[in-house]
């Protein structure tokens, strides 16, 4: 999920649909709006991949309940996306309902990130170690720790993006609370840049332990677009805290990258998972292990153009900017 922009909580000049006059009615809605539909559909694909996919074999570990709910949350992200767009460009949910509908964008989103991270990282690189016949109990710690403080620092940016997007509904506005805007910025920043650092960490360690030649290509080009699409979010957060902010086209480029990224790792990992070295004889000996091995040695963004009436958005997790838009780089 990665960002992508919707439509304005109002009505607006021209028409592009017939029941709800004025709706995508600019180019940049049209655009992100096309973006969300379109990953929507290929999230759809890989679903039904999944599913019939045959559940035996060695290799059905990687893609068990942690892929399926990563999957699945990835999923209704995208679906809440077209659903609080076309909404919102049809006037029937207003400006401070919309934040509703970003907190829930906001905790499937980055749920969503880490149990695919938790895939990659901890399931992938224990059916390695299975596979050589001996784990090593750092390996298991390192990998471990990963995840644990992925998982900690994925639940306080859910809090503090969720509580921003709270104080835009009704009920914020009626306490008066006040959003922690920058706060929340450079935490997703460290967040993000600590995510790439596990996914290459990741990647580093499966290699290390990896036995199957023909499954090296296939775990470096799953490093190479979880490392990808993060660091272009980190570039996108990041920019955020800058006095100039991007182009649209620009923005909307780096979401499509963002969102195909994403997608090429579910398909990578059920790739992966289908391969047949995991039917190999696993490797007891360590000596032989050493021998075997040939190689070395991991909501929407939203933007506001500061009127009530018009709203854009990304569609990775939800943030909100200090004006009405909840997904979208904080302050500009």
């Amino acid at each position: 999920m990665a960002p992508r922009r919707g439509g304005s909580s109002g009505s607006s000049s021209g028409g592009s649909i017939s029941s709800c006059p004025g709706a995508f009615s600019t180019t940049i809605e049209q655009v992100y709006f096309a973006s969300d539909v379109l990953f929507l559909a290929i999230f759809f694909g890989i679903t039904i991949a999944l599913c019939s996919f045959r559940k035996s074999g060695a290799g059905k570990k990687l893609i068990g309940v942690p892929y399926i709910i990563a999957l699945v949350f990835f999923l209704l992200t995208y679906i809440l996306s077209v659903i609080s767009t076309v909404l919102q460009q049809c006037g029937t949910i207003g400006y401070y309902d919309y934040f509703n509908w970003a907190i829930a964008i906001t905790v499937f989103a980055f749920l969503g990130y880490w149990l695919l991270l938790f895939v990659v990282v901890y399931t992938l690189n224990s059916m390695l170690r299975a596979q050589t016949g001996h784990r090593p109990v750092v390996f298991k710690i390192v990998t471990l720790a990963i995840v644990v403080l992925m998982g900690i620092l994925t639940c306080t940016l859910i809090g503090m993006q969720s509580y921003n997007n709270w104080t835009q509904t009704e009920a914020g506005y009626d306490t008066n609370a006040d959003a922690i805007i920058w706060e929340t910025a450079r935490f997703r920043v460290a967040y993000y840049a600590l995510y790439m650092l596990s996914v290459l960490a990741s990647g580093a360690l499966a290699l290390i332990t990896i036995i199957s030649q023909d499954l090296i290509g296939w775990v470096i080009a799953l490093t190479f677009v979880m490392f990808f699409w993060s660091m272009l979010l980190l570039v996108l957060v990041a920019q955020s805290l800058q006095d100039d902010a991007l182009e649209w086209e620009a923005s909307a480029a780096l979401t499509y990258l963002i969102n195909l990224g994403q997608a090429l790792a579910f398909i990578f990992l059920l790739c992966i998972a289908k391969h047949a070295a995991w039917s190999a004889p696993t490797v007891a000996d360590p000596a032989y292990v050493g021998d075997a091995y040939v190689g070395a040695a991991e909501p929407k963004q939203y933007d506001h153009n500061a009127t009530p009436g018009q709203v854009y958005y990304y569609q990775q997790a939800p943030v909100y900017n200090g004006a009405a838009n909840p997904m979208i780089h904080p302050v500009r």
